[in-house]
């Protein structure tokens, strides 16, 4: 199903992260509507619908080519789901039942509500269920609601170890909406650092994020969408345990946002797996120019126009002007999003926070690669700083599959597996040297 990666400027800030079933909103109706044009076999509609970059290169013709082709391999499709819908970037993905097989279907719409980007990919061909876990022995969970009695609550849980006195972290998930696991296919890589952790004397808090949870929420900066739940979670930890220290653990956009969040909360250090001091449109750029190898070579030449021009507009983003920003989208994402984002220098917080981090990297992580995680080091130079990296790991940390990259991680994530129980040992390890 190669053929269908068109456009796909737009669509990377799906791939940073996990979700589980969206909530049904503008977004994914109108996706839904795409779904079922496609269903029925009305290709001009939806060519209809693309905006210039993608008409393009894609006509009606070529579209119904390449979803006949499709069908050939999978057989004609029978439902869609929506698997995520971010509001904000104006994307969505959606998990399509074909009679013998699924796909996901990947959406991007400018603000005049066209079609800038169509994504189609083979997954897993049955739906597997995550690996089951119990809790470890005397460790005990405990249910909590950060923000309780508002429109923003959020469900949590806190697991308590058996050892009194234990440190505690809290998690901050990837981008896009996420439950309290960071559920994404068959996986729940953050229950499994929690259980992980918890069996080796550290405790935690999870909770739903807060895209994922109150998804009419305004979510316009990474303060409304990370800072505000993270201080929320780390004031219940305070009043329901007898911890003395307490540390950030965050995952991918999470865990870029690491210095940040310990410096305005006050923990006492960070942890950042599969994170990055580089700006998150420069690792959509990076992911936009890694697929651009694997397109055909017809659409090589627009493809590539659209991310310069996306590029130039990420780097105008720190001077944009409210009216500006409130406009435009940079890959995919709200550019007053990134804006904020812009304005922050993340080697430069934890540089200047004197607090100890750990960071974290598998080197199979198609999503971030060496460059970006090195770039901690290259940035930070000497300091309280800890460098760790395992091989064969992928951005969720779960052993890589043979031949995993960008086209197909959806079905690498399809697989059940478990996060390699080395990370939370590291992590472990590395707060009682503190």
């Amino acid at each position: 199903m190669g053929k269908l990666r068109w456009a796909i400027v737009a669509l990377l800030a799906l791939l940073l992260c996990a979700t589980a079933t969206a909530e049904e909103g503008e977004l994914a109706a109108r996706a839904l509507e795409v779904y079922e044009a496609l269903a029925a076999g009305e290709y001009a509609q939806v060519a209809a619908q693309f905006d210039d970059a993608m008409a393009a290169q894609v006509d009606a013709a070529a579209l119904q080519a390449g979803l006949e082709g499709a069908a050939r391999e999978l057989g004609a499709m029978t439902r869609a789901t929506v698997s995520q819908a971010d509001e904000a970037a104006r994307a969505a993905a959606l998990l399509v039942e074909h009679e013998g097989g699924r796909s996901l279907l990947q959406l991007a719409f400018d603000e005049d509500w066209r079609i800038g980007g169509l994504y189609v990919q083979t997954v897993s061909q049955t739906a597997e269920a995550p690996l089951e876990r119990e809790l470890p022995e005397g460790v005990r969970a405990e249910a909590v609601t950060l923000f309780a009695g508002t429109q923003r609550e959020l469900a949590g849980e806190i697991l308590h170890p058996a050892q009194e006195g234990a440190p505690f972290v809290v998690f901050a998930q990837g981008s896009g909406p996420s439950d309290m696991d960071e559920t994404i296919g068959a996986n729940k890589p953050l229950r499994d650092l929690a259980y992980d952790l918890a069996a080796l004397g550290v405790g935690s808090l999870r909770f739903d994020k807060i895209t994922y949870a109150a998804p009419d929420w305004p979510v316009d900066t990474v303060e409304q969408e990370y800072l505000e739940p993270v201080a929320e979670a780390l004031r219940a930890l305070r009043e329901r345990t007898q911890a003395r220290s307490f540390y950030l653990v965050g995952h991918s956009e999470g865990g870029m946002l690491a210095p940040y969040l310990v410096a305005e909360c006050g923990f006492d250090g960070g942890v950042a797996l599969a994170g990055t001091p580089k700006q998150l449109w420069e690792i959509s750029r990076a992911q936009n120019l890694a697929l651009l190898e694997a397109m055909d070579e017809a659409q090589r030449e627009n493809v590539a126009a659209q991310i310069e021009e996306q590029t130039r507009l990420a780097e105008g983003l720190a001077d944009m002007s409210d009216e500006e920003a409130a406009g435009t989208t940079v890959f995919g994402m709200s550019a007053i999003y990134l804006r904020h984002l812009a304005r922050m220098d993340q080697a430069e917080i934890a540089r200047d926070s004197g607090k100890p981090f750990l960071f974290l990297w598998g080197t199979a992580d198609a999503q971030v690669d060496r460059e970006a995680f090195e770039a901690w080091k290259e940035r930070l130079e000497e300091g309280p700083y800890t460098y760790v990296e395992y091989e064969g790991l992928n951005h969720l940390f779960l052993p890589a599959r043979e031949g995993e990259n960008l086209s197909n991680l959806m079905e690498s994530y399809g697989m059940p597996s478990r996060m390699d129980a080395r990370v939370a040992g590291d992590i472990a390890n590395w707060i009682a040297t503190l």
